[in-house]
């Protein structure tokens, strides 16, 4: 069963918040041995696709994936994100929209990416996985990501969450919807629904040659950031506890769960 998150902060201060703290530079540099990289160069690689990335932010997968000989356009809702993302560069392929109801027709792209996005609508996810569906070609391939329910989280990180916004709550401050987190299961099951056949399933964090970084632990557990540092990129102590993580398997602490899948022909 998914774990409904909550925040201090509403949706559009929690975004800039989190985007006034990143850069795109900092961004592109966090691409090496993520498993997601791997992932899209073996599917997108040369591949001259024309792809969309609904709820893109800076642009910096937009940017990348241009660099690999595809024709990308990043869809942004927040115009103050695009803004930021132009003053570090000029040509990044941002534009103003609604993953929604996105303004191009039907079946007009190759490939549609949606990273850690979906989990935002507190009614659901899938109005905007039938928009993606619509917008790509038969045979068209989807690459989906959110944030994942593994048992680092289910056992320790959301019991002090939620035992932590109790006590905020009573004390009569507000709190406010941020995002889902589901199980593996109830992602690819909402993707399904929408009508997409799956092909490949797999963790969305870092490999295991990364010692530096993990996005999951990053995330959940800010005393664990490297002060001063990179996005995703852990202290000492952050470190000492991914080497101990690694020896069980990565799904016990991965931050998210990517799904690949495609449209029927």
């Amino acid at each position: 069963m998914s774990y409904k998150l909550f925040s201090k902060n509403n949706g559009s201060e929690h975004d800039l918040k989190q985007w006034n703290e990143r850069n795109l530079e900092g961004e592109l540099k966090g691409f090496t041995n993520r498993t997601l990289t791997q992932k899209f160069q073996e599917y997108l690689s040369g591949k001259n696709y024309r792809i969309m990335e609904g709820g893109c932010g800076f642009g910096a997968w937009c940017k990348w994936l241009e660099e690999i000989e595809n024709e990308v356009i990043g869809i942004e809702y927040d115009e103050r994100i695009i803004q930021k993302a132009k003053e570090f560069d000029k040509s990044i392929p941002i534009e103003l929209g609604n993953i929604l109801d996105l303004n191009y027709p039907s079946a007009s792209f190759d490939a549609y990416i949606s990273l850690g996005v979906i989990e935002h609508f507190e009614n659901g996810p899938q109005k905007a996985l039938v928009e993606a569906k619509r917008i790509l070609k038969p045979g068209g391939v989807a690459f989906i990501t959110t944030p994942y329910l593994n048992p680092l989280r289910k056992y320790f990180s959301h019991p002090l969450r939620s035992l932590f916004f109790w006590a905020y709550r009573i004390t009569g401050k507000k709190i406010y919807f941020w995002e889902y987190r589901f199980t593996n299961q109830e992602l690819e099951n909402y993707i399904k629904q929408a009508g997409f056949e799956i092909i490949e399933t797999c963790i969305d964090d870092y490999d295991s040659s990364e010692s530096n970084r993990h996005i999951g632990l990053w995330a959940d557990w800010f005393f664990l950031r490297k002060k001063n540092g990179e996005i995703w990129e852990l202290n000492t102590m952050g470190k000492l506890i991914l080497r101990f993580l690694k020896l069980t398997s990565p799904k016990n602490y991965c931050s998210g769960w990517l799904v690949i899948a495609r449209t029927l022909k």
